[in-house]
């Protein structure tokens, strides 16, 4: 029998022998049983491998190199799973910095989920979607509710022709009439919120869609620190 395969059924039978009189306790030794069987797959692999360097034939020197490569690798695949929140965290703040506008969504070790907002000019602007479609909202805490234009209700399946623009809301231009729809999906980065009430108003009153309290109200708290604003989840 090749040793190396006599190697690996002697690691499976003495393994297999240690499960068996081990007892029901759920421990063998220091570790967890989940632990020892984690040990005694990474022996199985080691094994395997150092079997397979050595059927190639290779010299002693490459056949290093290689499993150099290899453990590295695998340490390189272990740290990206053990720190996958924080370099997910890292990468959206790269694409937030890249795409002027893009919300930074990040979640703590306890499951909660914020979003953060950067400053442009003297807004907080930022990027969503409503209904699917991606739009780009001004967050106003003096609107009371969320506020699209005629452009931006189109992009999102909406018909301003067959609304009835009776509501008069004031903006940045006067005053403008505007009309009420319901039913939207509305998400910011990480965060969404179903059967939100908006207001539709003309393009020519409003150059921006409005992200107004009526969504802010539903979050758990928001506050502004310098240039940026947090929404928690």
């Amino acid at each position: 029998m090749n040793p190396f395969a006599f190697l690996v059924f002697g690691i499976l039978g003495a393994s297999l022998l240690v499960l068996i009189f081990n007892g029901n306790d759920g421990t063998i030794g220091p570790m967890t049983e989940s632990q020892f069987a984690g040990t005694v797959y990474l022996g199985l692999f080691g094994t395997v491998l150092a079997a397979g360097l050595f059927a190639s034939g290779q010299r002693f020197g490459e056949m290093a190199r290689q499993a150099g490569i290899w453990l590295a690798i695998i340490i390189m695949l272990v740290i990206g799973y053990e720190y996958r929140f924080e370099l997910h965290d890292t990468a959206a703040r790269v694409t937030s910095g890249l795409i002027p506008g893009e919300p930074v969504s990040s979640q703590s070790a306890d499951g909660s989920l914020s979003v953060t907002i950067n400053r442009r000019g003297r807004h907080f602007e930022t990027s969503g979607t409503v209904n699917g479609s991606r739009q780009t909202f001004l967050v106003d805490t003096g609107a009371s509710t969320v506020v699209l234009t005629e452009e931006n209700a189109r992009k999102a399946g909406i018909d301003p022709d067959s609304l009835d623009f009776h509501i008069p809301v004031a903006t940045a231009n006067g005053t403008a009439m505007a009309a009420r729809v319901t039913g939207l999906d509305i998400a910011i980065g990480g965060i969404t919120r179903r059967n939100i009430t908006a207001l539709v108003a003309s393009d020519s009153q409003l150059s921006s869609n409005l992200l107004g309290m009526n969504f802010l109200d539903t979050l758990h708290s928001f506050e502004v620190r310098r240039d940026r604003m947090v929404l928690r989840n």
